[in-house]
């Protein structure tokens, strides 16, 4: 386990012993900006059917709010938290929950139609770019259909200097290296972008 893994652990294990529940375990800003992300990575294209990995799972509140939205998917929530798979494990006894990360070398099959991603990026020091470019790269592999991920942008005009945030537009040309059918939004929030990737064969 690298420090960053170490130190993501420490931070959501004593952000869960605090508030038990709520967008503030996971360190949202507010519960309707953590909504408003889960509507645009849904928007990716995920329907009924779907086989879904959510990368950074935390408390299943993605999985949740996908419920909310009578959206019938195959779930399956990662996240490198004890806690939080304990916690989500509890919550949803029938879903498919793993501890760990993907970037693990034997990390599955590539068995999921889409890959999600949120969040999961903005607490890396050791060389984020590079790690980020790693994961997507991983999630997109894995992938059938798609991957959708979001993060910190550079071009926000209020940083915190303990977060990365991501360049939209060399993250952009990195995913175009990967796939030719590639989406960048930066219209739903001033601090945030996502991308979405697809398949090349998907028509």
């Amino acid at each position: 386990m690298n420090n960053d893994d170490a130190e993501n652990i420490n931070l959501y294990e004593s952000l869960l012993k605090k508030y038990k529940k709520g967008f503030r375990t996971l360190n949202w800003g507010s519960s309707k900006s953590q909504i408003r992300r889960f509507k645009v990575l849904a928007e990716i294209g995920i329907s009924s059917g779907d086989k879904v990995l959510d990368v950074g799972c935390g408390l299943a509140d993605f999985y949740n709010w996908i419920k909310k939205n009578k959206l019938k998917i195959k779930y399956t929530g990662l996240d490198i938290t004890p806690g939080m798979i304990k916690k989500s494990k509890k919550k949803f006894p029938k879903i498919n929950f793993i501890q760990g990360t993907i970037n693990r070398p034997n990390f599955m099959s590539q068995n999921f139609d889409y890959i999600i991603a949120s969040g999961i990026f903005v607490y890396i020091k050791n060389d984020p770019d590079k790690y980020m470019k790693k994961t997507i790269s991983k999630m997109y592999f894995l992938s059938k259909k798609g991957i959708a991920f979001n993060s910190l942008s550079s071009f926000s005009l209020k940083k915190d200097k303990n977060e990365f945030y991501a360049n939209p537009s060399d993250m952009f040309n990195f995913c175009k290296n990967l796939s030719s059918r590639v989406v960048l939004r930066h219209d739903y929030h001033d601090n945030d972008f996502t991308i979405y990737m697809y398949k090349d064969k998907r028509i």
